[in-house]
Order: C-alpha cells, then structure tokens, then sequence
C-alpha cells in the first residue's frame, strides 16, 4: 500500500500499473468472486455474473459509465443502468472494524448467523466487542432498481456509528449466487453513493433529457448505434 492507495501489476496486456483505493480492491473482488453453478439456472455456460465480470480489469469497471441509457427507437423506451462498481465505490470507507470483520469473513466457513452472508465467527465478533444493532435488510431485486447488478444487504449501526453489510449477486438467478457479505463504513449521509442514484422514475429521466443532462444514448438493440440528446428528444415528441 501506498499513502493508501493499492499497486496492482496486471498481465503485459493490460496496465503495467494501476493504483486504485482498498475499497475499490474489495468491490472488484467482490464482483469477480466465483459464486458457483446451480443446476437449473439460466447463466449456462459463462453467462453467470461472476464469469463475466472475471473477463473483465479493475481499469475496465473505472471506464465504464457511472450510468448509461439505452433508446428503444420503435417504441420510446429509455432504459438506464447504473454501474454497481462505481456506485459502490463513492462515498463507502473502511475502517478497523471494517477491516477486522471482513478479514475473520474471509477465514471462516460457518454461516449459520442470523444475518444473510454473515459468518457466526465474524457476527459474534462485532457483536462481542461493539455494541451493534441491526437496522434493516434489504435486497434491490425486490424494488425499482437501475443497478447493473443485484445487492443484498443490511444498515448496521456500530457504536452509534452507521455501516453497511453489502453482498453482490454473481449468479444468474436472484434467488442464489451471492457473495459474501463485506462490512463497509457509510460517509457523508450515510448514503451509499452521494449523488448517484439507484433508480430514476420515467418522469425523472424525461426531465434529464429536457435539461440536455443525457448526452449519449445507446441503440436498444444495436449497441453499436448512438443517438444525442436532440435525437432522443425529436423522436419522443414524434411518438
């Protein structure tokens, strides 16, 4: 580690060197985590999350988009997405306790707690030496959610101080294939992303393309094909 930063050395294909911060290190661990293969699933053959986002660098999620739209031309459809890596990768930290959790998760393999993804070891370890509470649990898939991938999770609040358990889905099906929870220390309005929201309504979007906040929009169907803002716009008053 340097002044807190991580080096990670890549294959001579990719980066000679790229410098990205702890949470970022755990976030791309976690997206490339192998949450195995369940009989009957829809990810076939490399069509999990996990086999996918292995394919990809930790300078390939810093590229993407925090979020992209893409335009249905026949029928006026926009369709958003938010990156998980980079909404995940704002305003969360890690802290002693962050770091001694995560590391006992990462040793254990009894996950009998009460609380999704959670080793009892690394439970009764907070809860032994922190007053802890657990404020709610929650999963994106049962609500409006943009998010490229599925999370899984709880606000916890330790010493009244706020944290979040985060587990993310790698699987095909919402019902398996999360990794392990990772305990993160939320910043400013504990909120997980300061600015970035998890979902936007029809309304909100159609204001963001009025206000020209939207500059690019990608083909629904042919993702080689673009439209501008004024192409959304002429197309949605046509419609």
């Amino acid at each position: 580690m340097v002044n807190g930063y991580w080096e990670v050395r890549f294959l001579p294909h990719q980066l000679n060197l790229y410098i990205m911060t702890e949470v970022q290190r755990l976030v791309y661990g976690m997206l490339t985590e192998g949450t195995g293969k369940a009989m009957g699933d829809s990810g076939f053959g490399d069509n999990r999350g996990w086999q996918r986002n292995q394919k990809k660098t930790i300078e390939d999620f810093n590229n993407e988009d925090d979020e992209s739209y893409e335009f249905d031309f026949q029928n006026g459809e926009v369709t958003r997405t938010v990156s998980v890596f980079h909404y995940l990768t704002n305003n969360l930290e890690l802290d002693e306790v962050c770091n001694e959790f995560n590391e006992i998760q990462v040793e254990s393999n009894d996950w009998d707690s009460d609380v999704y993804g959670v080793s009892r070891n690394a439970f009764d370890h907070i809860d032994a030496f922190f007053d802890t509470e657990i404020e709610r649990t929650w999963n994106t898939y049962n609500g409006d959610s943009d998010l490229s991938q599925i999370l899984q999770g709880a606000n916890v609040v330790i010493d009244e101080e706020h944290y979040v358990l985060i587990q993310v889905h790698n699987g095909a099906d919402a019902r398996s294939g999360y990794t392990d929870a990772k305990l993160f220390k939320l910043g400013e309005e504990y909120m997980i992303h300061e600015y970035l929201q998890e979902y936007k309504d029809w309304s909100e979007i159609q204001d963001d393309i009025e206000e020209g906040y939207i500059d690019t929009f990608t083909d629904y169907s042919d993702n080689s094909k673009k439209y501008t803002n004024e192409e959304i716009k002429n197309r949605l008053n046509e419609l």
